[in-house]
């Protein structure tokens, strides 16, 4: 019995790592500023036509989000990352291939679907890692999903910095590398994803039916969950917030040009540098917003009967003093760092949190879908 409960703990820890590896790489959408103005100057696009590309990919992974949720909670926990890892390698490819010329057309309707595949993958990937993890894990959930929500907030840190270090300002050679990675990364973590609920003992014991007992947790999904007053407010601040948020991202590379040029002569390279930056800013503040907040959360809950709710309203006031700051008062390019490192420490604060209140207020059964 020992050794099959070991053997258990082992199959959830590796389970768990899958999960951190496919997390790791579905914030790639988060990079997009960091090559944005590249691709609008070398396939000619205008502003309005980079940002509809750009928003292409959070459309894929917002829009759908119901319906991977549904599938999620109902398909094998390794089949929808599977599908996702060749979705977004074929995305990215297809972007630099259009990028380099070698596909003729260079439509914005065409460029932004290839982005809003990535967004696809990315979102039901994304999905399935954190579903397994809540089904894993009844306690302490804040602090096993701050992992995964972190990772997700740090992919576009590392990728910034390697395009920093390594092709240095190389688009073409960058998205190739961002594709292969991204699809292989993701693949290789469905070899040992697996839902704790594919295994429950058929004939469980008195002692262990009392604990399923004193363990249920609610479950509220579907229909029910728009007649909900909570989930409507959990709902509408996330849509809010992460509309917020997403517009500062997107847009912080035309921002970061526009303030450049305002003071200094064109210089691409310089250009793409406080791009990089500010792109890793976002990265690492909303990495740590992510983790900190289910740490935090989790210790003011269990030892101070605080709840978490009081968390997702501090990250509300991060991103609206980040907006004020970057809209009203910031108008040098060597201050903007502290408008992108509030904005990203709030949103990823919002979504570390409301991942965590979304498992525990409405359940696990149907998190996928509630997400």
């Amino acid at each position: 019995m020992g050794i099959i409960n070991f053997s258990r703990k082992i199959e959830l820890v590796l389970s768990f790592i899958s999960a951190l590896l496919i997390a790791s790489q579905c914030g790639s959408q988060y990079l997009f500023s960091a090559y944005s103005t590249s691709i609008a100057e070398k396939l000619g696009f205008n502003s309005v036509q980079i940002n509809t590309i750009g928003s292409s990919a959070n459309y894929g992974v917002f829009l759908f989000t119901p319906l991977f949720g549904y599938l999620v909670d109902h398909c094998s926990s390794r089949l929808i990352p599977m599908i996702a890892s060749f979705t977004i390698f074929t995305g990215y490819f297809c972007m630099a291939m259009t990028y380099q010329g070698y596909f003729k057309s260079k439509s914005v309707i065409l460029c932004a679907l290839y982005m809003f595949l990535t967004g696809l993958a990315s979102s039901s990937a994304y999905l399935a890692a954190l579903s397994t993890i809540v089904t894993n894990f009844k306690s302490y959930r804040g602090i096993a999903l701050g992992a995964p929500v972190a990772l997700f907030g740090s992919t576009a840190f590392i990728f910034s910095q390697i395009n920093s270090l390594v092709f240095k300002g190389d688009t073409y050679h960058f998205l190739l590398f961002v594709a292969i990675s991204t699809g292989s990364i993701i693949f290789m973590g469905t070899i040992n994803q697996r839902d704790d609920n594919e295994r429950v003992p058929l004939l469980p014991s008195e002692q262990q039916r009392k604990q399923q007992r004193r363990n249920e947790e609610p479950d509220i999904g579907g229909w029910e969950l728009f007649q909900d007053l909570e989930a409507i407010t959990i709902g509408s601040t996330k849509l809010l917030m992460a509309g917020v948020g997403l517009m500062y991202i997107n847009n912080v590379g035309t921002i970061i040009k526009t303030l450049y040029l305002s003071t200094h002569d064109d210089d691409a390279k310089e250009i793409q540098k406080f791009q990089n930056l500010h792109v890793a800013l976002i990265s690492i503040s909303s990495c740590l917003g992510r983790i900190s907040v289910g740490l935090m959360s989790d210790l003011a809950k269990y030892n101070y009967n605080v709840g978490r709710i009081w968390f997702l309203l501090a990250a509300c006031w991060y991103i609206f003093i980040g907006q004020m700051l970057v809209g009203f008062i910031i108008t040098d390019l060597s201050k903007l760092w502290i408008g992108t490192i509030l904005i990203g420490f709030g949103y990823g604060n919002t979504f570390g949190i409301i991942t965590t209140i979304t498992s525990e207020w409405f359940g696990s059964k149907r998190f996928g879908i509630n997400m």
